[in-house]
């Protein structure tokens, strides 16, 4: 009768920490089903984020393409102010996407994307033409009243500073 009990008694400790590890198991099979279905329902911000910034630097990588293929087809000597416009616009979205993809970790690199430098190196027509207007334009900031302020300038601080 001893021998019995003690049997029943062992069985059951075996059932009931069977019971307990089946229990738990499941438990933790459920929480990865409720973490993978939350995933699938409530997808992360990020990838939409990245993908609009994919959008915002295709669609001003685009106009700067367009741009190029009319200066090929017209030769002019310089750009209006409106495309000087569009350049400077496009180079601040382009360069702002690139870095927001770099910070979300989804900027992918050569050969699929190309940093504002290698634009530009497809870009050859554009940017002598945007090049050769920002040299003109500084130029005409440096008109002879700033050249003599700043030989002014210059004279004031050498009288200044003792001589050796």
């Amino acid at each position: 009768m001893n021998n019995f009990f003690l049997l029943v008694i062992g069985v059951l400790f075996i059932l009931l920490a069977a019971f307990l590890v089946f229990y738990f198991q499941t438990q933790q099979n459920f929480q990865d089903i409720a973490k993978k279905l939350e995933e699938i329902q409530h997808p992360p911000k990020r990838s939409r984020h990245s993908d609009s910034l994919k959008r915002t630097l295709a669609s001003f990588h685009d106009k700067l393409v367009v741009l190029e293929a009319d200066l090929a087809k017209t030769p002019r000597e310089s750009l209006t102010e409106e495309e000087i416009k569009t350049f400077d616009v496009s180079r601040h979205q382009i360069k702002t996407s690139i870095a927001g993809l770099k910070a979300n970790g989804d900027w992918v690199g050569m050969p699929f994307e190309y940093e504002w430098a290698e634009m530009l190196d497809r870009l050859p027509i554009l940017l002598a033409l945007y090049r050769k207007a920002e040299a003109e334009k500084t130029a005409l900031e440096m008109t002879p009243d700033n050249e003599l302020a700043l030989t002014n300038q210059s004279e004031k601080i050498s009288a200044n500073s003792p001589s050796a």
